[in-house]
């Protein structure tokens, strides 16, 4: 696979990006079960786990900037709302701000109901998976800029947070794509929608 993208095949490839992340996963759990007390292999499913993440929110923001760019969306974003969506520029440099991984998931979810005008989504923070997500980010945080030895170590407290970190995103990633193709459905004529959801299907 081209390190660089190639002009006419896409820039980002988002699809393949998610799927060959959710993949990465996969395999990173598969070679944990032969060495469950591996700290080297815990830490792997950890970098495979916000790797997803990380994909994640950037997959969409990219498609949302696709919806802003081409007219799609004609609606007001306050500043805060541009800051979380960054540089609308297809190619070139990107002057993005930094925003903390907790903060960039519900912004950017946020504005995706906004953007798309998805009058029913609303991210869930409210139950208990949220919290192991914020518990896993800052497990993560440590592990990725170490100062002691204690900051590599993965717990088993530490896994089940990772893994629900990584299922709650799985489930809210699917959750908005689906509300966003329903609402697209809904925006055709009737003869149409049918045939556009066995698409999805079949797709």
């Amino acid at each position: 696979m081209p390190g660089i993208p190639q002009i006419g095949e896409g820039f980002v490839r988002q699809q393949e990006l998610i799927e060959q992340l959710r993949e990465d996963i996969s395999s990173s759990y598969a070679a944990l079960e032969n060495d469950r007390s591996s700290q080297y292999l815990r830490r792997c499913v950890v970098r495979a786990v916000f790797s997803f993440i990380e994909a994640a929110i950037e997959c969409i923001k990219w498609e949302l900037r696709s919806t802003v760019r081409t007219g799609e969306f004609i609606g007001q974003l306050s500043d805060k709302e541009r800051e979380t969506l960054g540089s609308l520029h297809v190619v070139g440099a990107r002057d993005d701000k930094f925003l903390p991984l907790d903060q960039n998931v519900k912004r950017t979810f946020r504005l995706a109901a906004k953007i798309w005008q998805l009058k029913e989504f609303r991210l869930n923070t409210h139950g208990e998976d949220f919290q192991d997500f914020l518990r896993a980010k800052s497990a993560r945080n440590k592990l990725t800029h170490p100062k002691t030895v204690y900051d590599i170590e993965v717990t088993d407290h530490d896994m089940h947070c990772h893994t629900i970190a990584g299922m709650w995103m799985q489930s809210e990633l699917v959750r908005l794509v689906n509300s966003r193709l329903a609402a697209l459905a809904e925006s055709l004529p009737e003869s149409d929608r049918e045939a556009f959801m066995k698409d999805i299907k079949n797709g």
